[in-house]
């Protein structure tokens, strides 16, 4: 049991969950005042035609909008410069991103500087700005990042190659709309990576310092429904069953990190997916067991109950060999879904793995982790990465 402590639990998204329920984007624009809406998204959406029920809402709430989509895989800060100069000049009062994790990253980018001077670099790390940003709204089209209900952005400074955290409850999104039939055409290994994705999100809150009941209650139902649907939703995306949980899962783990924050797999994950251009999900999925056996001494409870709520039992008698049960499910998982990396052509040198620590430690995530992280740690454990791969 976690001892008791002050915390706030802000949770402001109106969350709209139901297949078809992206078709009321429209109302809820009208009903938070917009009239001039200025869509976020990328290439993709617009060629798989999800837009097009969206945008008909648009036009029958008498909103009138525009359409950027030239968000990246990961949101660059030339990118938002960009969207943020499409706003300015059409001088639009909402945004509404609709896509994955790095749409939504970048609406909330250019919402901050919409109200802030900039530059987006001065704002990283916890409450940074001081103007509350343009509203947004979020459609997820993805089921990994929650992005739709989380205080994060993290956006890719280009001229570092490094990925900066922006983080303030202003720019929560006011409204989210979860819709299934939105992700009946995700490939099958964006699939795997954002589900890896979410599971990651609750498993470090689970295991976080700064965990409560109320974020522990999240994280399990979100163990249980990504051991049950994950592996369902990368066999087929259009099992709406299954992409209906996967996205109530991913949102749950967002909620459960607003508060209990993450720890030594996020903040890895950020300077190994910069190095590597790998995709958020796949940089913290990769890292799960390696971050996972490190800190198995200082919670091995809680690891028990990761295993139990991914398959339901654990074996043996001894408490460590049943904490590393929750291990070995999440490798099964990440078998099963395809969630590999190959680094045996890949240089790995001293000084990348000290950079890649620095780094690591310069984002402050850790400081919630349940056992105590030195740069020779984080070292050691991206050793056992490349090592692997």
């Amino acid at each position: 049991m976690r001892p008791m402590r002050d915390f706030d639990y802000y949770m402001p998204t109106k969350i709209r969950f139901g297949p078809g329920v992206s078709s009321k984007v429209g109302e809820e624009l009208r009903a938070l005042g917009g009239k001039r809406v200025l869509v976020v998204t990328d290439a993709g959406i617009v060629r798989a035609k999800l837009l097009e029920d969206i945008a008909a809402s648009l036009d029958k709430a008498g909103i009138s909008h525009l359409v950027f989509d030239e968000v990246e895989a990961n949101a660059t800060i030339s990118k938002v410069l960009k969207g943020s100069e499409l706003q300015k000049k059409m001088e639009c009062d909402i945004l509404l991103s609709i896509g994955g994790g790095s749409v939504m990253d970048a609406a909330k980018a250019i919402g901050i500087l919409a109200t802030n001077p900039g530059p987006l670099t001065d704002y990283e790390g916890p409450e940074k700005y001081d103007n509350p940003p343009l509203p947004t709204v979020a459609v997820a089209t993805t089921a990994g990042t929650g992005s739709e209900v989380s205080f994060g952005a993290v956006v890719f400074d280009e001229e570092r190659c490094y990925k900066l955290s922006i983080r303030s409850a202003m720019q929560i999104p006011k409204a989210a709309f979860l819709d299934p039939l939105l992700l009946k055409t995700t490939p099958p290994r964006l699939a795997a990576a954002t589900g890896m994705d979410a599971l990651s999100h609750a498993l470090e809150a689970y295991v976080s310092q700064s965990s409560t009941f109320i974020t522990d209650a999240l994280c399990r139902e979100n163990f249980r429904l990504v051991g049950r649907y994950l592996r369902r939703f990368v066999a087929d995306p259009s099992d709406t069953e299954a992409a209906g949980a996967m996205l109530q899962a991913s949102s749950m783990g967002a909620m459960a990190f607003n508060t209990a924050r993450l720890g030594i797999v996020h903040a890895m994950a950020h300077p190994l997916g910069a190095r590597f251009s790998l995709h958020h999900g796949v940089a913290c999925g990769i890292l799960l067991p390696h971050a996972m056996r490190f800190n198995l001494m200082a919670c091995p409870q809680r690891y028990i109950d990761v295993a139990v709520g991914l398959e339901g039992y654990v074996q043996g008698h001894l408490e460590m060999g049943r904490a590393c049960c929750a291990v070995e499910a999440v490798e099964r998982l990440l078998a099963d879904t395809g969630v590999q990396v190959d680094f045996s052509s890949t240089e790995i040198t001293e000084e990348l793995l000290s950079t890649l620590s620095d780094e690591t430690l310069s984002s402050g995530m850790q400081r919630t982790n349940p056992r105590a992280v030195t740069k020779e740690d984080v070292m050691n454990i991206f050793r056992l990465l490349f090592q692997k791969g």
